[in-house]
C-alpha cells in the first residue's frame, strides 16, 4: 500500500508539473493570449503610428481630425474586412478594388439615364448589388471549375469591369464620369437612411459622461485582468473591500480636485492623491478578492539578463531626458547642415564602420565553414558594399530630417526603450527574486515620471506640456498597480470557467464603456447655439465636425464579419479551407460553396461601399476604385492576415484601414509632402509582416 500510494503521488506530480509545462493544456492568462493574436501587431502599430503623428501635428488627434480620418478609413476598412475573409479563405480579388467604382457608375447611370429617364436610386441600389452577387459568383466559381488561381480570374475581371464602366459611361453619359446623382428620384431618402450625417451639439455634462464612462470602464477592465489572472479567495477579506472603497473615493475626490483646481503645486498634490487612491484601490480588491502569494526568498543576486537590461533601461531614460540639451526643439535645419563641417566625416566613416561590422559578423560563420580565397574575397565585397549603403542612408536621412525631427524621435525611441527595457528586467528578476521584482517595477514607475516632467519643463506645446506628460504619468501609476498585484498575490495555472467568463465578460463591458466615453467626447463636439455665438462675436470661426453614417457601416460590418469568423461553423470552415483545401473536402467542408460564398462577400461589401461613396459625393469618375484593391490588401496584410490564408483576423484588417487612414491625414496635418504617403505605409507594411511572421510563430508554439 505503501508503494501504491507513493507512486499515485509520483504520478500525480508528473502529471502536474507536465500540465504546467504544456501549454496547450495549462492556464495562459489574457496577456500571453493577446500577444499570440494576429492583430496585436497591427493594435501596437496603431498606437505607435497615432502617437507619432499626435507628436508631430498640431491639429492631430483633436474631435475634426479624428472624425476626417475614421471618414476616410471606413470604406477600406469595410473592403479590408471582406478581402481578409478571402485571404483567409487562402484566395485574392484583384476586382475588389474597381467593384466599388463600379457599383457607383452603375447606380448613377441607372438613376439618371435607364429607359430615357432613369429610375428612383432605391431601384439603382438594388440592380448595382445583383450585379455585384453575380460577379462574385462568377469569380468563385471559375475559380473552382478551371481551377486557375484566383488572381488570374479576378485580374481578368479587372480589366473587364474597368473597360465596360469606362464605355457605358462614354456611351451614356457622354463623358467619364457620372454627376447630379445628388438630384435623382430617391436620392434625398437614401442618403438620410443610408449615408446620413450627423453634427451632434455639445450638451452640458458631456465631460462628466465622458469621464465617468472611461472611469468605469477602465475599473472593469482591469478588474476583468485580474478575475482571469489570479486565484479567488475561497472566502472574502471585509478588511480589503474596506481598503479598496477607501481608494475608489480618495481616487475620485483627487481627480475631482484636479480637474477643478490650478497651479503647480496644486497639480501635483491632487495628482499624488488621485495616484495613491489608484494603487489603494487595486490593493484593498486584490486582499479582498484573491489569494496572497507565498513569496519565494531570494536566490541570489539580480540575474544576469535582468541586470543588464536594468542598467540599458536606466541609460536609455537618462538619454530621453538628456536629449532636450544639445539640441534646440526651435532649430529647423537639417541635421547635417547644423552639424559643424568637420564632423560630417567622422559620422560618415563611423557608419561605414558599422555597416562593414555588421556585414561581416552576418557572414562570418559561412567563412567558417567555407574558408578559402574566394569566400573571403566574396565577403569583404559585400561587407565594403554594405558599408556603403548604410553610409549612404545615414547621410541622407541626416540631410532630408531636421534637428527638431531628430530630437522628437530620439526621445520618443529612448524613452520607449526604457520603459520596454526596464519591464523586461522586471520579468527577469521575478523569476528569481520577488523583492527584486517590486524594486525594478517601483524604479521603472518612478524612471517613466521623471520622463514626465522633463517632457513637461521642456515642451513648447501646450498638448506636450498637459497630455503628454499626464499620460506617461497614468501609465507610470497603472504599471505600479500591475507590478504590486503580480508581486503580491497569486497567479492562477489552471482554468477556472467561472472567473474566466466573469473576467471575459467584465473586459468586454469596461472596453465598450471606455470607448463610448471617448466617442462621446468625439462626436458631441460641435459648439452649442450659445457658444457659437460667442465664438462668432470673438470674430471666430464655428467649425462644424461631421461624424457620416459610414463609420457606422464600418463597424457593423466588422462585427459581423467577427462574429462569423470566430463564433459560426462558418468560420471554421473558412480557416480550414484556407489551411488545406483538399484536407477541408475530406473531412466534410464545402469547400467549394465556402469559397464562391467568399467571393460574393467581397462582391457585396464593394457595392456597399460604392453605393456610400455615390451618395456622399453624388458624381463619380469611372476610374475610381483602380488601384485601390492593393490598399485593400495592404491594410489585411498590416492587420495580421497571411497571404497563405488559413492564419489572420477581421478585426486587424480594420485596424490596418485606420492606420493607412492616419498615416495619410498626419501626412497632411504636418505638412509633409503628401506622396511621403507611399513610403510611410511601404515601411508599415513590411514591419507588419515581420511582427505577424514573430506572433504568428508564437500562437503556434502556443498551441
Amino acid at each position: 500500500m505503501a508503494v501504491a500510494s507513493t507512486d499515485a503521488v509520483v504520478a500525480a506530480t508528473d502529471a502536474s508539473t507536465a500540465s504546467s509545462a504544456d501549454e496547450r493544456i495549462s492556464h495562459r492568462g489574457p496577456m500571453r493570449r493577446w500577444l499570440a493574436t494576429p492583430e496585436i501587431g497591427a493594435l501596437i502599430g496603431a498606437i505607435i503610428v497615432w502617437a507619432f503623428f499626435w507628436g508631430n501635428g498640431n491639429t492631430f488627434g483633436n474631435a475634426g481630425s479624428t472624425l476626417n480620418w475614421l471618414d476616410v478609413a471606413a470604406p477600406t476598412g469595410i473592403m479590408a474586412v471582406a478581402v481578409a475573409l478571402l485571404m483567409i479563405g487562402g484566395e485574392f480579388d484583384l476586382s475588389a478594388g474597381v467593384i466599388t467604382g463600379a457599383s457607383a457608375i452603375l447606380i448613377g447611370l441607372f438613376s439618371k439615364h435607364f429607359m430615357g429617364e432613369g429610375v428612383n436610386i432605391g431601384l439603382a441600389i438594388g440592380a448595382a448589388f445583383l450585379a455585384a452577387i453575380a460577379l462574385g459568383w462568377f469569380n468563385g466559381t471559375m475559380v473552382n471549375r478551371t481551377g486557375l488561381p484566383s488572381f488570374i480570374v479576378t485580374l481578368a475581371s479587372f480589366f473587364v469591369l474597368q473597360g465596360i464602366m469606362l464605355v457605358m459611361s462614354q456611351r451614356v453619359a457622354k463623358k467619364v464620369q457620372v454627376s447630379e446623382i445628388d438630384e435623382q428620384r430617391g436620392f434625398a431618402f437614401f442618403k438620410n437612411w443610408v449615408a446620413h450625417e450627423w453634427r451632434p451639439q455639445y450638451f452640458t455634462g458631456r465631460n462628466v459622461v465622458f469621464l465617468t464612462l472611461c472611469f468605469v470602464g477602465v475599473s472593469l477592465f482591469a478588474i476583468g485582468l485580474m478575475e482571469q489572472s489570479f486565484v479567488r479567495r475561497r472566502t472574502a477579506n471585509p478588511a480589503g473591500a474596506l481598503a479598496g472603497l477607501i481608494g475608489i473615493a480618495l481616487a475620485l475626490f483627487g481627480f475631482n480636485r484636479l480637474l477643478n483646481t490650478d497651479g503647480v503645486s496644486q497639480n501635483v498634490t491632487w495628482g499624488v492623491a488621485s495616484a495613491a487612491g489608484v494603487v489603494l484601490a487595486a490593493a484593498g480588491f486584490g486582499l479582498f478578492r484573491y489569494d496572497r502569494r507565498s513569496l519565494p526568498a531570494a536566490r541570489g543576486g539580480l540575474p544576469k539578463a535582468a541586470s543588464l537590461r536594468l542598467g540599458l533601461g536606466l541609460a536609455a531614460a537618462a538619454i530621453a531626458c538628456l536629449v532636450p540639451i544639445p539640441f534646440d526643439r526651435d532649430e529647423g535645419q537639417p541635421i547635417l547642415t547644423w552639424m559643424s563641417s568637420g564632423f560630417r566625416p567622422i559620422i560618415a566613416i563611423l557608419a561605414a564602420i558599422v555597416g562593414v561590422g555588421l556585414a561581416w559578423r552576418a557572414g562570418i560563420s559561412g567563412l567558417r565553414a567555407r574558408p578559402g580565397a574566394k569566400s573571403v574575397l566574396k565577403l569583404s565585397a559585400g561587407s565594403a558594399y554594405t558599408g556603403l549603403v548604410v553610409m549612404v542612408g545615414l547621410l541622407s536621412f541626416l540631410q532630408l530630417s531636421t534637428v527638431q525631427a531628430l530630437r522628437a524621435i530620439l526621445m520618443m525611441a529612448a524613452g520607449g526603450a526604457a520603459f520596454v527595457l526596464l519591464l523586461s528586467a522586471r520579468g527577469h528578476a521575478g523569476r528569481s527574486s520577488a523583492m527584486w521584482q517590486m524594486l525594478i517595477g517601483v524604479l521603472t514607475s518612478v524612471a517613466a515620471v521623471v520622463v514626465a516632467l522633463v517632457v513637461r519643463h521642456d515642451a513648447g506645446a501646450v498638448r506636450f506640456r498637459t497630455g503628454l506628460c499626464t499620460a506617461i504619468i497614468v501609465i507610470a501609476v497603472f504599471q505600479l498597480v500591475n507590478t504590486l498585484v503580480e508581486v503580491f498575490f497569486a497567479k492562477r495555472h489552471v482554468a477556472e470557467p467561472a472567473a474566466d467568463r466573469f473576467g471575459r465578460w467584465c473586459v468586454r463591458v469596461g472596453a465598450a464603456l471606455a470607448c463610448s466615453g471617448v466617442a462621446i467626447r468625439l462626436i458631441w463636439s460641435n459648439p452649442n447655439e450659445e457658444q457659437a455665438a460667442a465664438i462668432k462675436a470673438a470674430g471666430g470661426k464655428v467649425a462644424q465636425n461631421v461624424l457620416r453614417q459610414t463609420v457606422v457601416w464600418w463597424i457593423l460590418v466588422t462585427v459581423i464579419g467577427t462574429l462569423v469568423l470566430t463564433k459560426s461553423k462558418w468560420g471554421n470552415w473558412i480557416f480550414s479551407v484556407g489551411g488545406n483545401k483538399d484536407a477541408a473536402r475530406a473531412i466534410g467542408v464545402p469547400a467549394n460553396k465556402v469559397k464562391v460564398g467568399l467571393f460574393m462577400t467581397v462582391s457585396v461589401c464593394g457595392c456597399l461601399a460604392g453605393t456610400l461613396v455615390a451618395l456622399r459625393y453624388g458624381t463619380v469618375q469611372a476610374n475610381y476604385g483602380v488601384g485601390l484593391e492593393f490598399e485593400f490588401i495592404i491594410a489585411a496584410v498590416i492587420g495580421g492576415n497571411l497571404l497563405t490564408g488559413g492564419y489572420g483576423s477581421v478585426v486587424g484588417a480594420s485596424i490596418g484601414a485606420a492606420i493607412m487612414a492616419m498615416s495619410g491625414n498626419g501626412i497632411q496635418v504636418t505638412g509633409w509632402d503628401y506622396n511621403g504617403r507611399f513610403a510611410f505605409l511601404g515601411g508599415v507594411l513590411l514591419l507588419s509582416v515581420l511582427v505577424n511572421n514573430f506572433t504568428r510563430k508564437k500562437a503556434m508554439e502556443a498551441r
